[in-house]
């Protein structure tokens, strides 16, 4: 499952050989694989713009997380303009605030901010961008330049393994900074390392569950218990594992072949585990799922299956399969735990999409279309759940280095791998990062989207 370029890159030797050949290696992506603390941005120096609600509001929070600040234009910044190169590349992480931009000239300061980082941004940057909605035409065209100046500028520099994303806040002026300070853990995260294969990303903030508490992030799922579909290998695996670092209470689920594997892992990460073979009649689970726990905080539906074929070669058994199990069992499976008041107070339900179900693919529609509806579903469950502090938002992941995708031709994996920003696939360990984050009670504030884990895949783009 190694990416042979990447492999290679780390070698100096190797290195020179293939820059001799034309060929740059992808950048060597740093991530986190210790539980979340509360100090998640220890050691980053992190610069922000010049906007009141960044002084106010963001710099103490991050120097809460151990993070040192800079701001642009005060002393720390015109000090690096006089240091030498070397010096400059210094930064790990940029936040710009966008929401006072008012007119159409005020675009002019994202080339003048960014223009002016020049040799500062290293590998592993992280770039936040915080825009906010807007009503006027005015408002509207700058929310959505903004959000194309964030993608376009996330292309650029994921070459340099360098994130950008765009976090949108339903603001009803600049000087409101109520949500921002509930999103604070949402920005936090996007500036860590537990967020490395997330980039070119726009994420709508809405305003619900102002009335629920926002704990601190490390050890905000304790005590929580999750049910996860698909958890005996490759993601599902992977995001059990996240969730039960993290404190949480695991139930496993996966078909009674997979058995083995599954009780392994149910007794490395402290859990229990449910077999069942999803796709119709799920009555019967749901009744093993009361007799484990009559309450379940978090739902992570991870099981999928593909059949790929080309329409007129897809037998009506390999269409069918795989609706079953990608989207007819989410609906139902979901639809029984709220019938039956299973699903706890401020829950989390987290569908796992793919990027294929926001662009089509070829040979994959069945799939595609089992993940679209996967995406729909989440989005219109969520406007149900908002009034119970609940959420349903969607993962969907990209290229990601799996047993399934190990499978794959060498030369079409290799054209997967470079088929996006950072120019290489993703870890399982991505996604379950992505998915512990929604289950945490500090990403109330994300609803109904769609987050993808794709390193700014150009499908679905």
């Amino acid at each position: 499952m190694q990416d042979t370029l990447i492999e290679m890159g780390r070698s100096p030797l190797a290195r020179n050989v293939l820059k001799r050949m034309g060929i740059k290696p992808p950048p060597q992506l740093i991530r986190s694989f210790r539980p979340w603390s509360d100090e998640l941005l220890q050691g980053k120096h992190i610069l922000l713009g010049s906007s009141a609600q960044l002084r106010d509001v963001v710099a103490p929070f991050l120097l809460s997380q151990k993070a040192t600040v800079a701001y642009q234009g005060g002393d720390a910044a015109r000090a690096l303009k006089k240091a030498n190169t070397s010096m400059l590349k210094v930064f790990q992480g940029t936040v710009f605030d966008a929401t006072p931009m008012q007119k159409i000239s005020d675009l002019k300061e994202l080339y003048t901010f960014f223009h002016g980082l020049r040799g500062q941004l290293g590998f592993n940057h992280r770039i936040v961008i915080l825009a906010r909605e807007g009503q006027s035409p005015e408002a509207l065209a700058i929310r959505n330049a903004v959000a194309s100046f964030g993608r376009s500028l996330s292309r650029e520099m994921g070459p340099k393994g360098i994130n950008v994303n765009v976090l949108m806040l339903h603001q009803e002026n600049a000087a409101d900074a109520s949500l921002l300070e509930r999103a604070l853990p949402i920005l936090g995260f996007f500036l860590s390392d537990f967020c490395a294969f997330v980039t070119g990303q726009v994420l709508p903030l809405t305003r619900q569950n102002r009335e629920l508490p926002l704990p601190p992030l490390a050890g905000s799922l304790a005590g929580k218990r999750a049910l996860v579909t698909g958890a005996a290998q490759g993601i599902g695996y992977a995001i059990c594992r996240r969730l039960a670092e993290e404190g949480a209470h695991v139930i496993c689920l996966d078909r009674p072949q997979n058995e083995e594997a599954l009780r392994e892992l149910s007794l490395e990460i402290e859990g229990e585990y449910v077999l069942a073979t999803l796709g119709s009649g799920h009555g019967e689970l749901i009744d093993k799922l009361v007799s484990v726990s009559d309450k379940i905080d978090i739902i992570v539906h991870n099981a999928g299956i593909t059949r790929d074929r080309t329409l007129f070669g897809m037998s009506e058994a390999e269409w069918d399969d795989v609706l079953a199990i990608n989207l007819n069992a989410v609906i139902d499976i979901t639809t029984r735990v709220l019938h039956r008041g299973m699903l706890a107070k401020g829950g989390r339900i987290i569908g796992l999409g793919s990027v294929v179900g926001i662009s089509g693919n070829f040979g994959q529609t069945n799939y595609s279309t089992s993940k679209a509806g996967l995406i729909g579903y989440m989005e219109g469950i969520a406007q149900h759940l908002q009034h119970e502090g609940a959420t349903a938002n969607t993962v969907a992941p990209g290229f990601i280095e799996t047993s399934m995708t190990a499978k794959i031709p060498f030369v079409t994996k290799q054209f997967a791998r470079r088929m996006s920003s950072l120019v290489q696939g993703g870890l399982p360990d991505d996604v379950a990062d992505m998915v512990t984050f929604l289950a945490s009670p500090c990403s109330q504030s994300i609803n109904g989207q769609v987050l993808r884990v794709c390193g700014g895949s150009f499908l679905g783009a």
